[in-house]
């Protein structure tokens, strides 16, 4: 009896305990400082577990997973990374980071996952998120970005939506779960809102429009066409509502471009300007394999030959607040160019795999979302964000359990 009750129940629990860093990383790691820390230590485990369980797990044996050909640039990119640390030094936390996403989807990423399992954890992790931003609202008020700072804190919470959204429009049927997942939909808004975090907030409200217009070429008809503007009349009131909420940050922006084009550039926007155009000079000092973590000594000779302010020199920025040009600064146009094939490998996972709709929506918009929000920061530099976003991805492309695919247990 013990052995049929080991057999029926395996299977569940190693696959819940194989998919441990993905909960933890939706959901605890926000409530925990520095708690993005300990997602290493929890993949090995999860891996280990993987090893030797695996014949009680549901994988895509026969078949390819839509992330095949993303695994291997990102491992093409994470081999760059670790050569320019070597050569020039780096970030070791980003490092760590990618290399510990690449490991985790080169064995799980051909995982089965029922429906209501990833529609679980994404409603799961919108509840741990929302609940965190109100709780630090109501306790210190101002600015929320949990334990992180409030840019890929943000990051993260648009990408959820984005996902969250895309199933709500395209896939979700049943009223009373479509209603539960518009409020958190609605709560994740609301979130974004209190990050007041610009470069992530004005492309999720251009999505808010663009995706229903999609989905109405997708699903013609009058009932379609309430639908989206039923969506479109809740999510714009409440952003205009939360808009004038955050009135302050919206004259903060209007004051900055007005400084900046009367030449004050000791603003928020100023100093971007003004770390975007040290970068040049940089990039022509170091074109191919760029300065590593010498970039601050390339700076600093900068400052000495009087071509950047003593401001923006002893502003000490950590990175030039665009991914884009600091990968090139850092990694060289080698680093550069690995970096935007692997967003392009997966933009193509999604565009081109054989998904449901609503995943292959998802999937593209968070890419896109992440490749618009690194032209004012480096979103893909902060370690939750790679995990995040990294898991999520991989919890989208995971294929859907079929019943013929339980495995049984002699």
């Amino acid at each position: 009896m013990l052995n049929m009750f080991f057999s029926r129940h395996a299977p569940l629990t190693v696959r819940w305990l194989v998919l441990a860093p993905v909960v933890y990383v939706f959901t605890l790691m926000w409530w925990i400082p520095q708690g993005a820390k300990y997602v290493p230590g929890i993949v090995i485990v999860s891996l280990l577990i993987l090893a030797a369980g695996r014949r009680f797990m549901i994988t895509m044996t026969n078949h390819s997973s839509p992330l095949d050909s993303f695994v291997k640039v990102l491992w093409l990119y994470v081999g760059y990374v670790a050569l320019v640390y070597v050569v020039h030094g780096g970030s070791w936390s980003e490092l760590r980071a990618l290399l510990c996403l690449a490991l985790y989807l080169q064995f799980v990423r051909r995982i089965r996952l029922p429906d209501s399992w990833r529609i679980g954890l994404l409603m799961a992790s919108s509840l741990a998120l929302t609940v965190l931003v109100f709780s630090e609202y109501l306790q210190y008020g101002g600015r929320v970005g949990g334990h992180i700072n409030p840019i890929p804190f943000a990051t993260v919470i648009g990408v959820l939506f984005l996902a969250l959204y895309a199933w709500v429009l395209f896939a979700c049927k049943k009223l009373r779960i479509k209603i539960i997942a518009s409020f958190l939909i609605l709560a994740l808004l609301v979130s974004l809102m209190m990050t007041q975090t610009r470069g992530v907030l004005i492309p999720v409200l251009v999505a808010v429009v663009a995706l229903p217009l999609l989905y109405g070429l997708k699903q013609p008809g009058v009932r379609s066409r309430k639908i989206i503007l039923a969506l479109l009349v809740v999510l714009l009131t409440a952003g205009s509502g939360l808009a004038i909420i955050n009135s302050d940050r919206i004259v903060q922006t209007i004051d900055e471009v007005e400084a900046v084009s009367s030449g004050d550039l000791s603003t928020s926007v100023g100093i971007r300007l003004q770390l975007w155009r040290s970068a040049i000079p940089l990039i022509a000092d170091a074109p191919l394999m760029g300065h590593g973590d010498g970039y601050r000594d390339a700076l600093e000779e900068l400052h000495h030959e009087g071509e950047l302010s003593a401001e923006l020199y002893h502003f000490n920025a950590a990175h030039f607040h665009n991914q884009f040009l600091d990968t090139w600064v850092k990694k060289g146009a080698l680093g550069l160019g690995i970096f935007v094939a692997t967003l392009l490998a997966a933009i193509k996972a999604f565009w081109s795999a054989g998904m449901v709709l609503w995943r292959r929506v998802a999937g593209v918009s968070i890419v896109l979302l992440l490749s618009v929000s690194a032209l004012t920061d480096v979103p893909l530099l902060h370690v939750p964000v790679i995990f995040y976003a990294g898991f999520l991805l991989s919890i989208l492309a995971a294929d859907r359990t079929q019943h013929s695919d339980w495995r049984v247990v002699n």
